[in-house]
This record gives structure tokens, sequence and C-alpha cells, in this order.
């Protein structure tokens, strides 16, 4: 293994047995099968699987969904301790665009089952969440509304999550398209400000490790787009051969030919706030390069 430190953090490099990695989401099938027709073709695996050091998979569900359907029998991973105060879970909240009446979105949820009341502020919408964490928020303009579903219907966060993919599905039919934006981004007010009159901001439940890791354990996933994991540093421009999975090797001999790999370049430590090939990075980077010969 390879490791870097890092504020009383240790990050784990090493390869492990794709089998091991445990998904607490349900993947996309357009984009898994398109990642399937582009991994045959990659020399290089850019960037590791990042999973916590109880294997639970936090970024690379589709890329571990791949390795796992070309029959790879390891992966590289970085491994971070998923209990540290510094890895956090948070959600995706859904924006909502082309949507020229909200009538339609409230009568969805309430054909659902859920009851839905206004509320007269984006704090009051807040407060009423954080009561009841299993509910959905709706914002459209100034307009707030809070969506309670009873516990029949709605008995955890993987059933509340799977009533929003299949109003998601319902609402595509009806031209209706849904973007994924941080659950921050209402906080705002100039994301709040160029809303226009034709989007909605769907507010989702919040979920908490310990949420993620029953999952994991019950052997259930939540909806595609559900956690989005903050971790303390990532690993980027690991850039291993991926011909080097498509061989008969033992995990202890590619693990020691990944950490020799790893030892013979350069890092380059950046602070969070990057931008890197169109994506920010809210964590420390910790950026592989080939030292010159």
């Amino acid at each position: 293994m390879f490791i870097i430190e890092t504020k009383g953090l240790k990050i784990i490099l090493e390869v492990v047995p794709v089998d091991s990695l445990r998904l607490h989401e349900a993947i996309i099938p357009g984009v898994a099968n398109k990642l399937l027709l582009e991994l045959k073709n990659w020399a290089h695996l850019q960037n590791p699987i990042i999973c916590g050091t109880n294997h639970i998979v936090l970024d690379g569900h589709h890329r571990t969904y791949a390795f796992k359907k070309l029959n790879l029998p390891f992966i590289p991973v970085c491994k971070i301790d998923y209990h540290h105060e510094n890895t956090q879970v948070r959600c995706w909240f859904r924006l909502f665009t082309n949507v020229e009446d909200l009538t339609l979105i409230l009568q969805l949820f309430k054909n659902s089952g859920g009851i839905i009341l206004p509320v007269e502020s984006k704090d009051r919408l807040k407060q009423e969440l954080g009561n009841a964490p299993l509910s959905f928020g709706i914002q459209q303009g100034g307009r707030y509304f809070i969506v309670r579903f009873p516990p029949h219907i709605v008995k955890d966060a993987v059933t509340a999550y799977d009533h929003l993919e299949r109003l998601q599905h319902l609402l595509a039919q009806k031209g209706i398209e849904t973007n994924y934006i941080p659950n921050e981004a209402p906080e705002n007010e100039q994301f709040c400000t160029t809303l226009d009159r034709n989007q909605a901001v769907i507010w989702t439940p919040q979920i908490t490790k310990e949420m993620v890791e029953e999952v994991v354990e019950n052997n259930r996933r939540f909806a595609p787009k559900t956690t989005r994991h903050i971790i303390p540093a990532r690993p980027l421009h690991v850039n291993v051969p991926i011909s080097w999975f498509k061989k008969q090797i033992s995990l202890e001999a590619i693990n020691k030919k990944f950490a020799h790999f790893l030892s013979k370049k350069g890092i380059r430590r950046l602070p969070p706030g990057q931008v890197i090939n169109g994506r920010y990075y809210e964590e420390e980077l910790f950026v592989f390069f080939d030292k010159k010969s």
C-alpha cells in the first residue's frame, strides 16, 4: 500500500478485490453502459475509487460496476476513515427545468400519497424539514412547500428517495428535466435570484453515515444521486495502466507493483477550491505526476 498523511488523516492507496467493495447507491443504466464502452478503450484508470476503510464506496459506483461487469478481479482504491469528522455525507437537491406549471409537481406528490402544506419562507422550510427529516421541500420563486408522507408510504430514507426517483421519471415524460445541485445551493442568494419561473428546486431528505451503513448492511441501495460525500483529501491523476488488471496476478503481487509505481511519481499538494477538468473540488488534492528522467 501507499500512504499519504495529512492533518491527522491517513489516505491509503491500494488495490483490493472488486467484490469486496460495497455499493450503497443504484447505478444509472445509461451512464454505466457508456462507461463500459469507454473503459474497454482506456489505457489508464486516471483516478482511484474512493471508499471508506469499511469498503463502502463513496465515489466511483459506476466504475466499480464496470470493473465487475468486465470480470476484472481487482481495482485501485483510495481508502479514508469514514468516521473521520471531516468525512461528511450531504445530499443532492433536484433542480427541475421546463416547469410551466408547478401544479403538475404538486399533483404528482399528492398522487403518491404526499401531504402538501405551504410555508411562508425559506427559513421556515428549513425548520420544518429539520423536524420531519423524511419530508421534501419545494421551492419556486418566493413560494415554498413541505411535502410529508405517512409512515406506511415512506418508511425510511431509501423509500423516500425511491418515491422521488419515480416522480422524476414521470416528470421526464412531461418534458421536465432533472438536474442535480448541492444541497447548499439554495443558501446562496445569487443562486436563488438567477432561478427563473420555469425552474423548481426539490429539497431532499438529509442522509447520515449511519443510514448509509445500515443500507449496506441490509444489502439495500439508495436511488442514484442520493448521497454526496465530502472527503478531507483526494488523490488525482494516479493513471494506473488498466492492462495490469486484465492479467493473472495475485493481490499481493499487484499491490507491491502498485506501491512501487506510485513511489516513482511526484505529488503536488493543492488546497481546497481547485477546478480541474471542469470539476470543482472542495477538498485538499494530492495530484500525482510523472517525474522527468
